[in-house]
């Protein structure tokens, strides 16, 4: 997870005089959310910038969960372990024969996973510091790629969402994953993927919690709310278990 951050610096041009700093934009026209370092302060921050404010000096920016430095990775030392040994439960007990798979008439997308999704769907200015999301994407060729499995190829390292087509709609029903070094595939259905991600969120809060301040009271809060409802999905309720 460390590694994961210092590869974002990397990525993001990081410097020893100014940190580094990603944005990216929101569901809200108008505004971009950022997660920075400050290098002069030495903390963490993740803000929201309203674009349509221009007059100098007036406040643009809303902070959402602010850290220092040394408790961030003081969290991430602690939070990895658990969240790696939870992983290695979850997909490890999820195994699954592929035949078992084609008979429940999944749905893949590989363009999502592929690595030319990125530069198809996201146009990146300010040597890639800011991301947006392009308006001329090709739709044809993400719908082209969806496939019922026994028409894909499952092969290498990958991962992908698994679909039923019903009501018209695709409903996500799970996430498959293939080891190639391992010869195994491995699928996690939604219901079991939220409940590992609810688990991890509760432990994220309760260290937050744990050592509270003003700072980071927004997320703390945000969790709080979010917490308290459940994270499956209604449409989910009904889909059967797959063995």
């Amino acid at each position: 997870m460390i590694e994961e951050l210092r590869k974002l610096y990397l990525r993001f041009n990081y410097t020893n005089e100014k940190g580094f700093i990603f944005n990216a934009p929101t569901s809200n026209k108008g505004e971009h959310i950022s997660i920075s370092f400050d290098n002069k302060r030495k903390e963490f921050n993740v803000h929201f910038t309203d674009d349509s404010i221009k007059e100098a000096g007036a406040k643009r920016r809303t902070f959402f969960f602010v850290i220092s430095a040394f408790r961030f990775f003081l969290f991430l030392r602690r939070f990895e372990t658990l969240y790696t040994q939870g992983i290695i439960n979850l997909v490890f007990s999820s195994k699954i024969n592929l035949g078992k798979l084609k008979k429940h008439k999944f749905i893949i997308n590989t363009f999502f996973t592929s690595d030319e999704a990125e530069d198809k769907l996201i146009t990146k200015k300010k040597n890639g510091k800011y991301w947006k999301f392009k308006t001329d994407i090709d739709l044809d060729s993400i719908i082209e790629n969806y496939k019922y499995i026994e028409a894909s190829d499952l092969i290498g390292n990958s991962f992908n969402y698994a679909y039923k087509f019903k009501n018209n709609s695709l409903l996500l029903q799970g996430i498959i994953f293939n080891f190639e070094n391992l010869n195994g595939i491995y699928f996690i259905p939604i219901k079991k993927w939220n409940r590992f991600m609810r688990h991890m969120a509760i432990a994220m809060y309760n260290h937050f919690n744990t050592y509270p301040t003003e700072e980071t009271l927004p997320l703390r809060q945000l969790m709080y709310e979010r917490l308290k409802h459940p994270y499956i999905n209604p449409e989910n309720k009904n889909s059967k278990k797959i063995k």
